[in-house]
């Protein structure tokens, strides 16, 4: 291309320029076209960056090629670009990313700082893409983009908020219909309201309270996480834990268990009878604990309800008073029975552990195996204690026949059982009420 610089009498040419360059002055026309073309540009191009700009080019093929479009900011949905569901690949030019499946960065995300040459399971499904720190929740950026002051809390698939991320506002109950089952291993937390994680799917298994940032899951939490809810029972603003004047942070049902005195520390929630606590990360840990209202339960030193016991109700702020801080390695209701129905053992010494008589023991695995609830007396509906169409297999202690029952109120088929089931059949994964028939 040939420039040409229009001077006062008319216009100078390249070779006109060149020469006068080369005599050691500079024509008056290049200096003043050099600030009439900066002027122009600067109407042109958009407003200078902030100093934190951070830049992203995305391609629409693997290891770096095809059509490509260069991000220097926020983009909560890349139709607008008409690069929708099309990335393969990604270079990061500077700064941290994160990548989302869905616009608004919603769905599976996952932050990057590092080059992409290939996405996985990401390959074709980038919708929106952001700077990491604008993810992050503070006071500036609660939750997800034009939500202030929701509360949320994002799961990252490694340590220390790194790998791929999804963001929750309500109540999951199986994370892999966001294929994030057991995969979290570090959390980030956003508004006043606290959250519970659970090991399971349906809030079964081994929960925990988060209420913070969790740089490294502990606890035998990691990747273990299934299910994700509000604290229903925390208040937003966190009045205050059990013990503390205006708190409601009590279990609906079960225990909860805090590693700290005062109710203090991790919290990891039981709502049935736990045979080792080391299954859920949690052995020997124990500092204070609350029972739910009208619920007692026995707490042992050691597995399968062996060593010493105690028996608690309440709320129990440190459990030195009991000798038991830092010995708690299995636990189980005994309301509706304790001091009765056959009390305790050995002379009613604590050690000598529960008589068992008069009571049925469901499993979810076949040949009384895998996870257990033990029932002392009858229930109509077994979603009461988490365990609705869940048994497999069962074992009735002591000379009772009890009946198995497939609907709610003791109706649909009915079996009468005794002794031990390796296999319902049946009834597999369909029982939904129990009641004791008496001896045979």
């Amino acid at each position: 291309m040939n420039l040409s610089l229009r001077s006062g009498s008319g216009w100078l040419w390249q070779g006109e320029a060149r020469t006068a360059l080369a005599r050691g002055r500079e024509p008056m026309s290049i200096r003043t076209a050099t600030l009439g073309a900066a002027l122009l540009a600067a109407a042109w191009l958009p407003a200078a960056a902030p100093a934190h700009a951070q830049e992203i080019i995305l391609y629409d093929g693997p290891n770096y090629t095809g059509q490509q479009v260069r991000v220097t900011g926020a983009d909560r949905n890349l139709s607008s670009r008409r690069f929708n569901d099309r990335t393969s690949s990604f270079r990061i030019v500077s700064g941290e990313w994160d990548v989302c499946q869905h616009d608004d960065y919603n769905g599976t995300c996952e932050t990057h700082r590092n080059d992409q040459p290939s996405l996985g399971r990401m390959d074709n499904q980038i919708t929106s893409v952001r700077p990491a720190y604008l993810g992050r929740p503070d006071p500036g950026y609660p939750g997800r983009p034009g939500r202030p002051g929701e509360s949320s809390i994002t799961l990252y698939s490694g340590y220390n908020y790194t790998g791929r991320s999804v963001t929750i506002t309500d109540t999951v109950s199986n994370l892999q219909q966001l294929g994030f089952n057991d995969q979290a291993r570090s959390i980030r937390h956003s508004g006043r309201r606290s959250w519970r994680v659970c090991q399971h799917a349906n809030f079964d298994g081994a929960c925990m309270e988060v209420d913070r940032d969790i740089p490294s899951i502990g606890g035998g939490m990691a990747a273990q996480i299934s299910s994700v809810e509000p604290d229903y029972g925390s208040r937003p603003g966190r009045p205050g834990r059990p013990g503390r004047p205006g708190s409601d942070n009590r279990p609906r049902s079960g225990v909860f268990l805090y590693d700290g005195p005062d109710f203090t520390g991790q919290r990891v929630d039981v709502s049935w009878d736990v045979a080792n606590l080391a299954s859920q990360g949690f052995n020997d840990r124990v500092d204070s604990l609350v029972v739910a209202r009208g619920e007692t339960w026995l707490i042992c030193q050691h597995d399968d309800f062996g060593g010493r016991c105690e028996r608690v109700q309440g709320e129990v702020n440190d459990l030195g008073r009991y000798g038991m801080r830092n010995e708690i390695t299995s636990l189980r209701r005994i309301d509706n029975g304790y001091g009765g129905g056959g009390g305790w053992d050995n002379g009613g010494y604590p050690g000598g552990g529960w008589d068992r008589r008069g009571e049925i023991i469901l499993y979810d695995q076949f040949s009384q195996r895998g996870r257990s609830v033990r029932i002392e007396h009858e229930i109509d509906n077994l979603e009461r204690l988490g365990f609705n169409d869940r048994a497999l297999s069962l074992d009735v202690r002591g000379y009772d026949r009890w009946l198995v029952c497939e609907d709610a109120g003791f109706r649909g088929r009915c079996e009468e059982v005794s002794g031990e089931v390796d296999n319902l059949h049946l009834l597999n994964r369909e029982i939904s009420s129990v009641r004791r028939l008496g001896r045979y």
